[in-house]
This record gives C-alpha cells, sequence and structure tokens, in this order.
C-alpha cells in the first residue's frame, strides 16, 4: 500500500472518496506546535463518544501545542503526541491506508499533521447501548436479573463478573466481508477440551458471508448436522446461564450487536435445563425438571395418540370415556385427523399473532381468540370439546420447554406424529419414535453425542440430568 500524501488535503480527499462522500463524516481543524501547523482530526458521527474526542484528544492538542516542537524525525513527534498529550486508552500509528478506514468505521479517530507522513490514530469508540434489563426471552422467579445487550464489551463483562479466573479466555473474530462484525469466543482454559475449542474456532475462521447481523447467522453456519431440526447449538440471553456453561467445559460465542449468546457443545437434555434449577431447593428443582420432561413428551405425543387410539384402537379407552368421547364428537363434520389438523394450526396461527400484536392488546387478542373461537366453534358444531382439550394442554405442555429453538422443533415434528398416527395408529407413532431415535444417536455437537450422557450411557452424570444434585453432597476438589 502506498503512503499518503503528506499534504492534509489529498488525505482528507481519499478519505472522503473511499467513504463515498458521506454526511456523517466529520473533520475539526486546528493548528498545533510551536509552528503552527495545520491539523486535522477525523472522524464518523455516531460510532464515537465525542465526550472522550473532546477530552482526550482535542483539548490537549490545543492546550499542549506549545510543548510540540516539530522534532528532525516525524517518528518522535509522533511518539511525543501519542505518549505525552493524547490521553485515549488505545493509540496506533499509520503510516499507509491499510487500517485507516477500517479504523474510521470501528469509532477511531485519525490525527494527520501538515508535513508529517505517520498519522495518528485513537480509539474513541461510543456506541450508544440500551441499559441492562431483564431478558425478555427468559422470565426469572430467582436469580439474576440482568440480561445481554447488543454490546460486546458489556456482555463480555457481564460474563467476566461473574467468572473472575485468570483462566478466562476471549478470542476476538471479525466475520462478514461487508459487515465486518466482531464475534468473540470465551472459555475457561483449564476446562474446556481443547479439541472442542480447536474445533469451533476453525469453523469461524472457515465462515465465508457478507454480513451477520444476529448470532443465528452463526448458529447455522457452525452447527452439527445442518438439515436436522434439532439445534445443536444453545442461544441464551443470561450472563449466567453463559457462566455456568463455560464452567462446565463449554464455549460461549459472543456477536456484537445482539443479546443473544450460542453455548457449544449442545445436547439434547441441556436444552432442557435452566441455570435456575441451580437457584431453588433440590426437591423442587428436580420436580420441576421432570415437569419439563413430561411436556416435552406431551407436546410431542398427545395430539398423535388421541387420533391413533379415537381412529384404530378405541377399545383401549374405558367405555365411559370412549363414550363421552363419542357422543361429543356427533355431529361435527370433519373427520378426526382434519379436526386434529385444523385445531393445531389455529392455536399456532393465535401464537404467532400474539407475538406480533402490540404488548397491550397481545395478551388480550391471544385470551378472546382462544376463549371465543373455541367455544363458538364447539357450540356450532364445527369442531369437539375433546379436541379443545387436547389441542389446550398440547400447548400447554410445549411452554414448559425453556428453549425456543427445542420448542419450535417438537411443535413441528407433533404434525409428523399426526400423520403417522392417522395410517398407523399407535404403531405409526412406535415407527416415529424409532425413526427420532435413530436420527437423535446420529447428531453430534462439536463431537459430543446429542444424547449424552445417556447414549454413550454415563451413570453419574445421567442421574444429574433428571435430578438436581444437592449442593452438600457434593466434595471440593483439591489440587
Amino acid at each position: 500500500m502506498r503512503n499518503f500524501n503528506s499534504q492534509l488535503k489529498h488525505a482528507f480527499e481519499y478519505i472522503e472518496q473511499e467513504l463515498g462522500y458521506s454526511s456523517d463524516l466529520s473533520v475539526r481543524e486546528c493548528q498545533i506546535g510551536t509552528e503552527k501547523l495545520p491539523t486535522l482530526i477525523i472522524w464518523i458521527d455516531g460510532l464515537i463518544n465525542k465526550q472522550n474526542l473532546n477530552e482526550n484528544i482535542i483539548s490537549p492538542l490545543l492546550n499542549g501545542s506549545r510543548q510540540i516542537n516539530i522534532l528532525d524525525q516525524d517518528e518522535e513527534t509522533v511518539r511525543f503526541i501519542s505518549n505525552s498529550l493524547i490521553t485515549t486508552t488505545e493509540v496506533l500509528h499509520i503510516s499507509t491506508n491499510e487500517k485507516l478506514i477500517p479504523l474510521l468505521i470501528n469509532g477511531w479517530s485519525i490525527v494527520i499533521i501538515e508535513g508529517i507522513d505517520l498519522m495518528i490514530a485513537a480509539n474513541t469508540q461510543g456506541l450508544e447501548t440500551r441499559n441492562i434489563d431483564e431478558p425478555a426471552s427468559a422470565s426469572v422467579i430467582r436469580g439474576p436479573r440482568d440480561g445481554f445487550v447488543e454490546s460486546i464489551d458489556v456482555n463480555i463483562s457481564l460474563i467476566r463478573r461473574r467468572v473472575r479466573n485468570k483462566m478466562v479466555r476471549v478470542e476476538n473474530h471479525c466475520i462478514g466481508n461487508i459487515s465486518n462484525t466482531k464475534i468473540a469466543m470465551m472459555y475457561l482454559h483449564n476446562r474446556a477440551h481443547p479439541d472442542t475449542v480447536l474445533e469451533i474456532r476453525k469453523r469461524l475462521e472457515h465462515i465465508d458471508i457478507d454480513a451477520i447481523l444476529e448470532s443465528q447467522y452463526i448458529e447455522d453456519l457452525i452447527k452439527d448436522s445442518p438439515y436436522s431440526f434439532f439445534p445443536t447449538v444453545y442461544s441464551t440471553e443470561r450472563p449466567d446461564d453463559v457462566a455456568g456453561a463455560i464452567l462446565e467445559g463449554r464455549v460461549a460465542i459472543i456477536v456484537d450487536g445482539t443479546p443473544f449468546a450460542l453455548v457449544l457443545p449442545c445436547t439434547l437434555f441441556h436444552l432442557l435445563k435452566t441455570t435456575e434449577d441451580l437457584y431453588l431447593a433440590y426437591p423442587i428443582a428436580t420436580f420441576i425438571r421432570w415437569l419439563r420432561f413430561t411436556g416435552f413428551l406431551i407436546t410431542l405425543l398427545l395430539p398423535a395418540s388421541y387420533l391413533g387410539v379415537l381412529t384404530y384402537h378405541p377399545e383401549m379407552l374405558p367405555p365411559q370415556l370412549l363414550s363421552s368421547i363419542l357422543s361429543a364428537r356427533d355431529g361435527v363434520p370433519f373427520p378426526l385427523l382434519m379436526e386434529t389438523f385444523l385445531m393445531e394450526l389455529t392455536f399456532e396461527g393465535l401464537r404467532e399473532a400474539s407475538i406480533r400484536m402490540p404488548k397491550s392488546i397481545g395478551s388480550a387478542i391471544s385470551i378472546v381468540g382462544a376463549l371465543v373461537i373455541g367455544e363458538s366453534a364447539v357450540k356450532a358444531g364445527i369442531i369437539s370439546s375433546p379436541s379443545v382439550i387436547v389441542v389446550a394442554g398440547t400447548a400447554i405442555a410445549s411452554f414448559t420447554i425453556p428453549s425456543i429453538s427445542l420448542s419450535a422443533t417438537i411443535r413441528l415434528l407433533r404434525f409428523v406424529m399426526i400423520i403417522l398416527a392417522s395410517f398407523l395408529g399407535l404403531y405409526g407413532i412406535m415407527i416415529g419414535l424409532f425413526l427420532l431415535g435413530i436420527h437423535l444417536t446420529s447428531i453430534k455437537s462439536v463431537g459430543m453425542p446429542y444424547l449424552a450422557p445417556f447414549a454413550p450411557f454415563k451413570p453419574k452424570e445421567a442421574i444429574g440430568t433428571f435430578v438436581r444434585i444437592p449442593w452438600f453432597t457434593l466434595r471440593k476438589k483439591h489440587k
């Protein structure tokens, strides 16, 4: 790369041309030194902290201009200004245009002095961020109520506040040919498996994409089994969740511009647990964990079992219950399969509508829609009341799954189970479960089996999956 022309006009014209004469490119002209040399201070509005710029660059240069003597060597002059006058946390010396534009668009300010080829770049980053609030995607009963924000530096600090150990490692990467998004890997050096860290680092370095606007981009590009419906990367908005994960030897990926962090490796049972289990009494936490596992199975199998039993195996139901269901279905014009599909799709539509509606009326719309539509449809004889009960029970069970990604996957797979049950009854459900089991055993997350610790089976870890082990039974590890 060629050296910049020492004339300020040419240097500034080059910057303007590279940035397309952008209107947010700002410049401050001043004179420094005993020779009153013209100087330009260049930055991009909105990316810098103006107070930092004024107090640490402009004011020191103007107030200390008498101390600046243009020495015979440009490097000595630049070194004096950088070390004795400018008081920002980071300062670089630039002699070519290789790093100038990337630094500007990352919130740095550039100081160009007439007659000196070397330029000074000072870190004045100051992006506006929202306050640290309780995460919207995870309600907390007991535990920390702070959540990630869109600033990668703030998110890293939230994790370091919880894991204050010299073994914490942070590796920065820049991904996106156009967006140049900052990515950070965080892990504990003495607990994370070296092969896992190496594999994740390799996958990040091999990403070739124009822009990364959210951590979902990274998740899709680095996850195992990309065609599988099941998430092999865990995402969370909670710093304590990530801190607990890296204490277990996992690797966290923080993406600038999003409050969702990624955690690898990830297993199916990891998605069914929450960090809040550690903050509750162990009997209560264990009971709630069992409720989640039960909700997982109900979401997947209840509508299909209802359809399969009534269609192919009615003799399995008690006579009174069967008589009650059949009498409720008397006069319903739709087959049981169409009725079940119609109700499930209606509820999914209500769920999506309640999410997209404004918060002030979203809950009212969902409640009114569920009650009014359901009650009216039953009275009109379009659907039967047992179908409404089954769909409502399935919906409630789906909300017990902590992971949004896993919940969406199970909600989608239950339609597959309904189709199999409509053809073969309970035998179709068993075939579906066998195929699902084969698929889950074939998935890995950065080398870890997706069904660990049950396949392969590890007794101690398996017990800890279903039971929250009391703290007083854990012995401290002595070195």
